[in-house]
């Protein structure tokens, strides 16, 4: 029987919104290996340096600047032409010395961004656990998995200091919040209220923001300021 299931590539008028390709450029495009992000949010490393940053023409340059360790992804090598990259990632060219953030843009698809010098990025903690002998971690949105011994609470998020948890930003009222996902997507405001949530349905966030007042799933957010 055919092998359906573990293609490399997908077809570019499959690809999804996300991505926001040019359809008509070729057939196909490198698809994102699994892992940190979800198939839907993320896009491969090759394919953001040919068609997001314009630093390779081809995927064959893309393949030779990724192998040479000619680009890090928050911070470190990635030699996997189809390594995934998503929200809040940063992906550097050393020998430019230029960095730039992936960000959300409008109904959710991918932006990016060049990343200024002293920007602070937050992580959203998606989920918290004791491992062997009692040591405190947490699960960050991007995959990342760290160990913490402060009091952050699955849905807050952190900044990080040299690789390592630094200040907890609170998911409450009062909060400087930003929008991953849904009609809002892109949108930044001030969290107003928080109804709780059930075993079936996450926690609805009333937010305050430029255009007016909003609501959206607590999931769809995350926490950016006090």
């Amino acid at each position: 029987m055919a092998n359906k299931g573990n293609n490399r590539h997908v077809k570019r008028l499959a690809s999804g919104n996300y991505l926001k390709l040019h359809r008509k450029a070729s057939a196909y495009v490198a698809k994102p290996s699994s892992g940190r992000h979800s198939g839907s949010s993320s896009i491969s490393l090759s394919t953001v340096l040919i068609e997001k940053l314009a630093l390779a023409e081809n995927a064959r340059e893309a393949r030779y600047a990724i192998k040479n360790g000619l680009v890090t992804v928050n911070g470190k090598v990635v030699s996997e032409e189809r390594y995934p990259v998503g929200f809040s990632d940063v992906i550097s060219v050393p020998e430019g010395g230029d960095s730039y953030l992936v960000g959300v843009g409008k109904r959710g698809a991918f932006s990016i961004e060049k990343l200024e010098k002293g920007m602070e990025v937050p992580f959203k903690v998606i989920g918290k656990y004791l491992a062997r002998g009692g040591k405190q971690m947490i699960r960050l949105h991007n995959g990342r998995i760290l160990a913490h011994s402060g009091d952050a609470k699955v849905n807050d998020s952190i900044l990080l200091d040299a690789g390592k948890t630094g200040k907890v930003i609170r998911m409450e009222e009062g909060a400087k919040c930003y929008v991953l996902n849904g009609a809002h997507a892109s949108e930044s405001g001030t969290i107003k209220g928080i109804k709780p949530g059930s075993a079936l349905r996450s926690p609805i966030v009333e937010i305050e923001g430029s255009s007016g007042s909003f609501e959206t799933s607590m999931e769809n957010i995350i926490a950016v300021s006090k």
